[in-house]
């Protein structure tokens, strides 16, 4: 980040400065007190357990130089330390984060990405192909909301070309926001799945949902579509230009797939044009369409097959993970799940050699279609693998789909734990699948023992 003084956050957020000298500039925005550094911006602000507001003079003693709150708090003034209070905390963050890229990052070009599933392997594809020859910051890890997008742009600063950055939702106007304050000339979705029914109710509010993100497009700007899923197949004649990619349809096209158990290898086209040969650091089918999807972007910006030989990936934590321990292999992706990323993991652990073990926690967000949605992944896994083991409340839809041989159902990770050194073996591939909230990083530990 580059600095910001104490009377430009003022005036960006339509703040009022309770303390605080002119020379006070801050180099860095935290909303954690436990992350701030010397010369912080740190923004209190209440939270589901935790409120920010309460913690301005841990901040200030752990190197804050300015703090915003949001509430009448009583703070002691410092020396050297400055204090801005605004009617909210959130919105202050949206409006510094406008401020900040007009101000320095107005020279970057702005590339989003969406979608129900793949969206942070899309990112980190196109991150990767794109960094050959531009300099690219892309979203950190689930930065990819109301805050934790306005923390990306703040990591930033005018050395960068490009960024690639993650757009996540949960409800309609969400990716508006997020699309208004960083106004992308370009954006990706991958798909539109079963994700956020429980809020949204149907696939096809969740494509309006997804769609937002090109509310502020005109002619100038592109969308790339996956070329196969049927609910953007209905994106028709749009105010802007539109590009489709995919495995079987669209203007870019993958031919001749070669899947291995860590990696995939196809032939890209542009129509009937054969562009090149493109192998990836990264399993499965469907990150082939992600992949391709990712490519018809960087083509436009001048990236070439040639250029991704020897092709090095940045690759997110807990998506399709290979941790090899001494006994087992062990694919965590468990940093969320969605039916359709799901059964796609599952069709990645059918590749590997050895007795495969499908360890799953509950899929999250899926309303009136949840215990059928977990059935289904049962069904499919007992075509695929050897073992199931079902921690969590949809233990018994798991087991409907997969039956009862082979399969082992535990209420929490806790009291799966003592368990799972009989129920595994040496050369096991074990394969795991969870919403975020089931905290399967947990399990890891125990595995690395066993």
């Amino acid at each position: 980040m580059e600095k910001i003084s104490l009377q430009e956050i003022a005036r960006a957020t339509g703040g009022t400065i309770r303390f605080g000298g002119e020379n006070l500039f801050v180099d860095s925005v935290v909303i954690d007190s436990r992350k701030v550094q010397e010369g912080s911006l740190f923004v209190g602000m209440a939270g589901a357990r935790v409120n920010g507001n309460d913690y301005v003079a841990n901040a200030f003693s752990q190197g804050a130089a300015i703090a915003i709150i949001d509430e009448a708090k009583k703070v002691a003034q410092q020396e050297g330390k400055g204090l801005i209070q605004v009617a909210s905390s959130r919105q202050a963050m949206l409006d510094l984060a406008r401020y900040y890229k007009n101000r320095t990052l107005k020279a970057v070009e702005f590339i989003a990405v969406t979608g129900s599933v793949g969206k942070t392997s899309t990112k980190d594809l196109l991150h990767g192909m794109l960094s050959r020859k531009y300099r690219v910051y892309k979203t950190s890890g689930n930065y990819n909301n109301e805050l934790g997008l306005p923390l990306t742009l703040f990591a930033m600063d005018a050395s960068y070309d490009l960024a690639v950055l993650e757009m996540g939702m949960s409800a309609r106007g969400e990716i508006h926001q997020l699309a208004d304050l960083t106004r992308p000339n370009r954006a990706l979705i991958t798909n539109i799945g079963s994700s956020h029914l429980e809020i949204l109710k149907t696939r096809e509010n969740i494509l309006l949902a997804k769609m937002e993100i090109t509310d502020f497009f005109g002619p100038e700007q592109t969308l790339y579509l996956n070329a196969d899923d049927p609910y953007l197949q209905t994106v028709e004649k749009p105010p802007y230009r539109l590009v489709r990619a995919g495995l079987t349809a669209g203007e870019y096209t993958a031919r001749n797939l070669r899947l291995g158990a860590e990696s995939i290898s196809f032939a890209l086209y542009q129509g009937t044009q054969h562009l090149g040969e493109l192998t990836l650091p990264m399993p499965g089918a469907h990150n082939v369409a992600n992949a391709v999807l990712a490519f018809a972007c960087a083509h436009d910006l001048g990236i070439e097959p040639k250029d991704l030989e020897h092709f090095t990936l940045e690759r997110t934590k807990m998506r399709l993970e290979v941790l090899r321990t001494s006994s087992l292999t062990v694919i965590n992706d468990a940093y969320n799940a969605s039916p359709e990323s799901a059964k796609a993991g599952l069709r990645t652990l059918a590749a590997h050699k050895g007795r495969k073990v499908a360890m799953f926690g509950d899929m999250r967000e899926l309303g009136e279609a949840t215990i059928a949605s977990h059935q289904e992944v049962g069904a499919l896994a007992r075509t695929l693998c050897d073992v199931f083991i079902a921690i969590g409340d949809q233990t018994a839809a798991y087991r409907d789909g997969f039956g009862p041989k082979d399969f082992h159902g535990f209420p929490s990770v806790e009291s799966a734990l003592t368990h799972l050194p009989k129920l595994l073996q040496p050369g096991d591939v074990v394969y795991l699948k969870a919403s975020r909230a089931s905290h399967f990083e947990q399990l890891i530990p125990h595995l690395e023992r066993i």
